[in-house]
């Protein structure tokens, strides 16, 4: 097979795809809510490229494609399944039981859902049953709501730990786990690089983050003024949290690129969009690698 040339960029300096090649990597997949066809997306467009990362890990949608992605599922069975959800496939509202356990000191009023259908689909199509089995390095953080502090997930059954770091807050329910009751890990680490480098065996030469930034509200007013105004300081302190995490990576001698995409907004109620935002995650992919690596290699302000 011949050998493949990677072309610098236009000014000359190596490409991110450049500075790459050949070296350990990690892939950073951060928190977005529906983001996973996004980051499904961005995963195909590196592994396209040539680009095998070493480790994976991620929060929420991200912990959901790192988790499938290091499982050894390829990027094209795992759009295909996420192409196939419909609402009803993890739609299951259970108000009155929920309630009825919140009235005898439960969790049951923390989230719409139960989650048992989110846990049937994640234990019926994950392609390994524990973190042990992945063909990959594998790292979800989680939020422990009980014990007021992160997680870091990296051993253990995985369909569980999968759905925790998945548990968006009041759409899901906190799901207990190894003594802990844990939530959407996006609430503590929006991207958990530092967890990555930190508890990773063997250590690696690069880290890539794909962050999909938090979208504010155009305007903080109205009825749900209060609610708008506490997750934008939300968003503040992930915000500074991760550019603690890059700076000190760097200050350490870690080559770190971060790659910011603008995605087409999933929901629920807009499952229609996965395939656009699907293509544009790839689509960002293709030009992050074509772009010089020092101009995504940061330890600088990060969107949140």
């Amino acid at each position: 097979m011949p050998r493949r040339v990677h072309p610098p960029s236009p000014d000359g300096t190596p490409t991110l795809l450049q500075a790459l090649a050949g070296r350990r990597v990690g892939l950073v997949l951060s928190a977005g809510f529906f983001g996973f066809f996004g980051h499904t997306g961005f995963l195909a467009g590196l592994l396209a490229a040539g680009v095998r990362p070493a480790a994976y890990a991620g929060t929420s949608a991200g912990g959901l494609v790192s988790a499938y992605a290091a499982a050894g599922m390829a990027p094209g069975a795992l759009e295909g399944l996420l192409l196939s959800l419909r609402r009803e496939t993890f739609w299951d509202v259970d108000v009155v039981a929920g309630l009825a356990d919140a009235a005898r000191g439960g969790t049951g009023g923390m989230g719409l859902l139960a989650g048992r259908r989110f846990r049937a689909l994640l234990s019926s199509t994950l392609p390994v049953r524990r973190f042990e089995e992945c063909a990959t390095p594998l790292l979800l953080v989680a939020a422990d709501v009980g014990r007021a502090g992160s997680v870091a997930l990296t051993r253990g059954e995985l369909a569980p730990a999968v759905h925790a770091t998945c548990a968006y807050p009041g759409l899901f329910r906190p799901v207990p786990l190894d003594g802990g009751l844990l939530w959407d890990g996006g609430l503590v680490d929006k991207a958990p690089a530092l967890a990555l480098s930190r508890h990773l065996p063997r250590a690696l030469d690069a880290l890539v983050v794909h962050l999909l930034p938090t979208r504010g509200a155009t305007a903080v007013g109205g009825p749900l003024a209060y609610v708008r105004g506490l997750a934008a300081g939300v968003a503040a302190l992930r915000r500074s949290h991760l550019e603690l995490q890059l700076a000190l990576l760097s200050a350490e001698g870690l080559d770190v690129y971060l790659v910011v995409s603008e995605l087409p907004a999933v929901s629920p109620r807009r499952l229609h969009l996965g395939p656009q935002a699907v293509a544009a995650g790839r689509a960002s992919a293709v030009r992050a690698l074509a772009q010089p690596a020092a101009a995504l290699r940061t330890a600088g302000p990060a969107s949140s």
